[in-house]
């Protein structure tokens, strides 16, 4: 991936390097797990990330496609591909992973990181949208995801629950969040035939605990009760002390994939 400039940014030009380059090398690995994929014809589910899109257009190459979509429309503008160097041709589009506008057996391969874990679960659950995959899927293709568990004490699993918190008291969004790795494989096996998975451990990402203490308080928090944004930001400093004396460390990823049957 290109370097870039960033302003304002808390690290040093050598430590945005470190860190871009342990982000490509984690993104290296999960994507690896796909095995070969060259001319495949890829869904890449709830995401938009220059980083992950490049890394699969370079895999999938000049006699594939891959197509994005992701939920927030304004993550999706083509700029955000100027710098990347993609093989496959790529189209982002603003979709819902629990309604995804497209045919039954359009793809090869539907591949999603970090989505279960960030999906509203309120009104449909992680099955619904494991199964909208699955349906876009030609039979012999496969569904692939990747995302976090917590089989392994790390910081991150502490501020991603004081996010989902956050997110539901704020909107009312209930998330999946971040679980076993036997809750992901088993909802695999009930969708999926022939489904394998492996448990990575977890992948250190330099200087991103600097990034994280630079964050500014989230704007919900004045929307919220007093007593609520209180307790809240309590959580929050109390998280930054941890993060202050231990670092940032991360959780290991299960990556599950199984094939899609039927004639």
């Amino acid at each position: 991936m290109t370097r870039r400039l960033y302003r304002g940014d808390p690290l040093t030009q050598g430590e945005r390097e470190e860190f871009e380059d342990d982000l490509i090398a984690f993104c290296d690995r999960e994507l690896d797990l796909l095995g070969e994929i060259g001319g495949l014809d890829v869904l890449y589910a709830g995401g938009s990330s220059p980083l992950w899109i490049e890394g699969l257009s370079q895999r999938i190459g000049e006699d594939g496609t891959l197509t994005a979509i992701d939920l927030d429309e304004d993550r999706i503008a083509q700029d955000s591909l100027k710098e990347a160097d993609l093989a496959a041709p790529v189209r982002l589009l603003a979709a819902d992973v629990f309604s995804i506008p497209f045919s039954r057996g359009t793809f090869d391969l539907v591949y999603s990181s970090g989505l279960f874990h960030e999906l509203d679960v309120r009104e449909k659950g992680a099955e619904d949208a494991l199964a909208a995959l699955r349906s876009v899927v030609r039979p012999g293709g496969r569904v692939a995801t990747d995302d976090f568990v917590d089989s392994e004490p790390a910081i991150q699993l502490e501020d991603e629950g004081l996010e989902a918190e956050l997110i539901r008291e704020a909107y009312g969004r209930d998330l999946y969040g971040i679980g076993p790795p036997e809750r992901l494989v088993a909802l695999h096996e009930e969708l999926l035939a022939c489904v394998r998975w492996r448990l990575s451990p977890p992948r250190r990402i330099r200087h991103l605990e600097k990034l994280v203490l630079a964050e500014k308080e989230p704007a919900e928090f004045s929307s919220l009760p007093d007593a609520t944004a209180r307790r809240l930001r309590e959580r929050r400093e109390s998280l930054r002390g941890r993060i202050l004396r231990e670092g940032y460390t991360r959780p290991a990823t299960l990556y599950v994939e199984g094939l899609v049957e039927g004639a």
